[in-house]
C-alpha cells in the first residue's frame, strides 16, 4: 500500500489568519496588534523580533509594519496572501449583545441609599447578570435604613479585570481615604478598558465630565427614573470604544 501524499492546503500556512484579520473591525485590529507588541516587546533579540514581523507580514503587510515600529526592527519584506475573503461572524462586533451571564462589580461602603441599591441589584440579577459586592472589609456592609447588605468580596483580594462592569455605590468606611483610593482604581481601569460603569446616586463624586472625557457608557442614577434599563442595556453593550 502506498502512502498518499498530503493536500497542498497543508502547506497553506497564512489563508486562515488572513481570512480572520479581514474580518476583524478596526478596534479589533488594533487590539490584536497591542497584543502582539505586549508578548514581543519582550523578547530580548533583536533577530527574533524581525523573524516575527517578517512572519505576521504573510497575513497583513500593514500589521507587520506596525510590529516592526513598535519593536524596532526593519519593516517587513513580502506582502500578505491575495485573500479577500471576510465572514462577519469572526468578528465581535456582530455577536449577539446580552447583559446575561456578564458579571458586574458593586463598589460599595456604608451609609448608601439602601432601597434604591436594592433595587438596582434585584433588576440586574432579574436580567442574569451576576453581581459581587467588594467593600474593604468581608461581613457586611450597612445603608442609611440599617439594613445589613452582606459583602462577597474585597478590594484587597479582587480586581478590576475581573468584571465587565461595575456599578460604583461609593459610601462611608473608618478609613475613608483608602476605600476612595481603592474605588478610584477599580473606576480608572474599567474606563480605559471601555467597560460599562453604573453610578448610584451616592457615587456622583467619583466620576465628573470633562473636556477631556465624554462619560461614554457611564450611566447616572440621579435624575434618572431610567437607570436600571439604562444600566443594563449598557452592560449588554460590554464595550464603549468612542469613550474618550
Amino acid at each position: 500500500m502506498t502512502r498518499e501524499e498530503p493536500s497542498e492546503s497543508f502547506n497553506d500556512f497564512f489563508t486562515q489568519p488572513r481570512i480572520l484579520w479581514n474580518s476583524l473591525s478596526p478596534v479589533e485590529r488594533q487590539d490584536l496588534a497591542q497584543c502582539l507588541l505586549y508578548h514581543l516587546q519582550y523578547v530580548g533579540s533583536k533577530s527574533v523580533r524581525q523573524q516575527n514581523v517578517d512572519l505576521w507580514a504573510n497575513v497583513d503587510t500593514g500589521l507587520a509594519n506596525t510590529l516592526a515600529e513598535g519593536l524596532g526592527v526593519n519593516p517587513a519584506k513580502g506582502s500578505h496572501v491575495s485573500v479577500d475573503i471576510s465572514y462577519p461572524s469572526l468578528s465581535q462586533f456582530n455577536t449577539p449583545y446580552l447583559a446575561a451571564t456578564q458579571r458586574v462589580g458593586v463598589l460599595i461602603g456604608n451609609g448608601f441609599n439602601g432601597q434604591e441599591v436594592k433595587n438596582v441589584l434585584r433588576f440586574l440579577e432579574e436580567n442574569g447578570v451576576f453581581v459581587q459586592l467588594i467593600s474593604e472589609n468581608l461581613g457586611a456592609v450597612t445603608p442609611a435604613d440599617g439594613t445589613k447588605v452582606k459583602v462577597d468580596e474585597t478590594f484587597l483580594t479582587k480586581y478590576p479585570v475581573l468584571y465587565d462592569a461595575l456599578y460604583v455605590v461609593g459610601g462611608s468606611a473608618e478609613n475613608q481615604a483608602k476605600l476612595n483610593q481603592d474605588i478610584a482604581g477599580f473606576i480608572q481601569e474599567a474606563y480605559k478598558h471601555y467597560k460599562p460603569i453604573g453610578v448610584a446616586t451616592t457615587g456622583n463624586g467619583f466620576i465628573n465630565r470633562s473636556k477631556n472625557n465624554n462619560l461614554a457608557g457611564v450611566v447616572f442614577a440621579t435624575d434618572n427614573p431610567d437607570f436600571r434599563k439604562d444600566f443594563v442595556a449598557a452592560i449588554a453593550k460590554q464595550r464603549f470604544w468612542d469613550r474618550t
